[in-house]
């Protein structure tokens, strides 16, 4: 085992990354993923096809479609963090906790990072949400899983490092004079805000002034095109009459809810759930209700989840580049063509992107600073390109201190600055 060495770990709900500090020097982003267009990047995807084999990344695609799509594919797993009600699933005889699920992944990032370094290291620095959640119990439900994650992955020590202070330090070694820095980072799970006095020779803990942060980004804003539109080919408005019923019920809102979250739709299929949905179709009113939770149960049991979400991502980015797109999607059975435009998701966005920029605010209050004391503005992460986040800051602080960064290694490479510091004795958190 490596004393003088640490992991850098980017968990993210869409995309990880590793770096390491090892042996004094910096190993940037590691190729963990040689399967992937950009090896320095894994998809966050775990495939079982049975429960004694597991896949991952690129590799888990491949072999989920190689398989006819049997088994489970898990994704954007880590947004279930900090539900208390969540415990995990289970899998062919196994019971597989979130804790269990998310420690298989950081073990084989661990693993891949050992293989390239060629040592055995134990201790770790991985990125962690401004918030996992608004409610300070759940924030806190969240970190003890992170670490028990950890441990599993065999950590022996571990520092869970914000992501937008770790983006920080990224934007710090750019400098030459001191400024004061809003950090916006946006992943697919969460928008994080870090408001910090930067300077280029030094670094103290007081210079972090607010960190904060809401658990709304990416996956929030793909959901809306289901929730506002596609869940309703789904089922989601089926109505339904119980045998010896005279009530008009329509299909409970905890499943309507679960239809709009990839994460949470692939637990549709766990046997009660099923069951209940098997049930409802047989009283469904009328034709086309039963159609709408018919097109439910195949993409389901022909696992078209997973692509599904890939063509609603695809339709959100289209309509950051035009006013109008077309969403398609041709599995047979499955077959919906529906058009958006950038206006409706505007309007449909509205209470996320308030939610996110409450968090911005609060984020400023607790620094006790105003928009114009900020000397610069650096954004990082996909959904910060979305034209309305964009705008909004730009309404705020002006365009000209703003800059968007373009690729996605900012935080992993603040993260493997702090396992620099923590090197030299000095935590940053």
């Amino acid at each position: 085992m490596s004393t003088d060495s640490f992991l850098s770990i980017d968990f993210g709900t869409s995309n990880s990354l590793v770096g390491a500090f090892h042996q004094g020097k910096r190993h940037e982003a590691l190729h963990i993923d040689p399967l992937s267009e950009d090896p320095t990047m894994m998809r966050t995807l775990l495939y079982f096809p049975s429960q004694d084999q597991c896949y991952y990344g690129v590799d888990a695609i491949s072999k989920y479609i190689e398989q006819d799509m049997e088994g489970r594919l898990f994704r954007s797993f880590k947004s279930h963090l900090p539900n208390q009600n969540y415990l995990g699933t289970i899998l062919d005889n196994r019971i597989l906790s979130l804790e269990t699920l998310i420690g298989v992944f950081l073990l084989e990032l661990k693993k891949r990072a050992e293989k390239i370094l060629n040592a055995s290291i134990e201790r770790a620095v991985i990125g962690r949400p401004a918030r996992y959640s608004m409610d300070e119990a759940s924030e806190g439900f969240a970190l003890h899983r992170m670490q028990k994650a950890a441990a599993f992955a065999g950590f022996k020590e571990v520092q869970f490092v914000p992501e937008p202070l770790a983006a920080a330090f990224d934007y710090r070694r750019q400098l030459n004079s001191e400024k004061i820095v809003l950090i916006g980072d946006f992943g697919g799970g969460t928008s994080d805000f870090t408001v910090i006095k930067l300077r280029p020779e030094s670094f103290s803990k007081d210079d972090v002034l607010a960190i904060d942060g809401c658990p709304l980004a990416g996956d929030s804003l793909d959901s809306i095109f289901m929730s506002h539109r596609l869940n309703q080919h789904f089922g989601a408005k089926s109505r339904y009459r119980l045998p010896m019923g005279s009530n008009v019920l329509t299909m409970p809102v905890g499943i309507a809810q679960r239809l709009n979250h990839p994460a949470h739709m692939v637990h549709l299929k766990e046997k009660e759930t099923y069951e209940f949905i098997r049930e409802v179709k047989k009283c469904t009113l009328t034709k086309a209700d039963n159609q709408a939770i018919e097109r439910l149960f195949i993409l389901i049991e022909d696992q078209q989840v997973f692509p599904f979400f890939e063509n609603i991502e695809k339709t959100k980015r289209a309509l950051s580049l035009a006013d109008e797109t077309q969403f398609v999607f041709d599995y047979p059975g499955l077959e919906i063509s529906e058009s958006f435009s950038s206006a409706q998701f505007i309007e449909w966005a509205a209470e996320t992107r308030e939610k996110i920029f409450a968090a911005l605010n609060s984020c400023m209050k607790s620094a006790q600073i105003t928009p114009d004391q900020v000397d610069l503005v650096c954004l990082t992460g996909g959904t910060s390109k979305v034209p309305f986040i964009r705008a909004e800051f730009e309404k705020i602080f002006g365009a000209d201190r703003l800059q968007t960064q373009a690729h996605f290694h900012s935080v992993l490479s603040g993260l493997t600055e702090s396992a620099r510091f923590w090197s030299e004795g000095q935590r940053v958190v």
